[in-house]
């Protein structure tokens, strides 16, 4: 049970550094290759499709000097991710063989690219700082919702993630999801706790029954969970109490569970574990 390939977002600043280390140090203990996604927009080209909508051509010199731009932030990433690669003592640069860490091209929009290879991808990995970033919102909401791929939070350290891990456990079909993406990851754990908000708990809509997860855990090998229920009309915050309390470096869950629409009018659990920055490592799928 292991990680094999893995995409992480950068944008050429400093919010790339905590996401490239840990992925890079994910790369060295599950042995595979890790693929750098530059995400920063490609101004030029953009100033010159306005340029002709708008009957106006922009002057090679302005072109040119987006271009260097644009060219300083690819460098900055490869300065970075090499430094990442370097200090977790994995091989850098495209070719064969694994451990590795390499960085894309930046030949297509970052939305493209990123549905061209998150299909394969095990894990997408972005940084906290990521989620600050208009662009980087946006991948991230596309990666979760259109690309349906499991994403990464990176908050901490790779090292982090042999401490213990939780599980926001509902029964409901995302997190199911998310326990088979985080199967690896768990595995990593020191030890699981199931976590599960019993306050408005629909026992309808899913069987959130922990002893079938414990079950499912063990076939897998990664361990048996321990049970902790917990109660609160703020179910985020009282999942996100339990797994602090109990030291949790990596918190599993399900996004976005209800509609789109009516998690952006009433909040939800999905945008207070993405608020909570000092909190665990996040791993989510929809």
């Amino acid at each position: 049970m292991s990680l094999k390939h893995l995409i992480v977002i950068a944008a050429g600043g400093d919010r790339d550094g905590r996401a490239l280390g840990l992925s890079a140090g994910l790369a060295r203990e599950h042995d595979a290759v890790v693929e750098v996604l530059p995400i920063y927009p490609d101004s030029a080209a953009d100033m010159v499709a306005l340029g002709l909508t708008l009957g106006a051509t922009l002057a090679p010199a302005a072109i040119e000097e987006l271009a260097a731009a644009e060219r300083a932030l690819q460098g900055r990433i490869e300065e970075s991710a090499q430094t990442a690669a370097r200090q977790a003592d994995i091989a850098f640069g495209s070719g064969r063989g694994a451990p590795r860490m390499a960085v894309l091209g930046r030949s297509l929009r970052p939305a493209l690219a990123l549905s061209r290879h998150a299909p394969l991808s095990d894990l997408v990995i972005f940084g906290q700082g990521h989620l600050d970033h208009g662009l980087g919102r946006e991948m991230f909401a596309q990666c979760l919702l259109s690309d349906r791929a499991p994403v990464l939070v990176g908050r901490l350290d790779a090292d982090s993630l042999s401490g213990p891990a939780a599980i926001a456990w509902d029964g409901s079909p995302q997190a199911g999801r998310a326990v088979k993406a985080a199967l690896p990851l768990l595995a990593m754990a020191s030890g699981i706790h199931i976590l599960q908000c019993v306050t408005g708990l629909n026992q309808r809509a899913s069987d959130p029954d922990i002893d079938r997860l414990s079950v499912y855990l063990r076939l897998h090998g990664v361990g048996e969970g321990t049970p902790v229920l917990v109660e609160g009309d703020n179910e985020a915050n009282a999942l996100l109490a339990a797994a602090k309390g109990r030291m949790a470096t990596l918190l599993v869950a399900g996004a976005w569970g209800h509609s789109r629409l009516r998690e952006a009018v009433f909040g939800g659990a999905t945008r207070a574990f993405l608020g909570s920055s000092d909190g665990p490592n996040l791993l989510l799928t929809h």
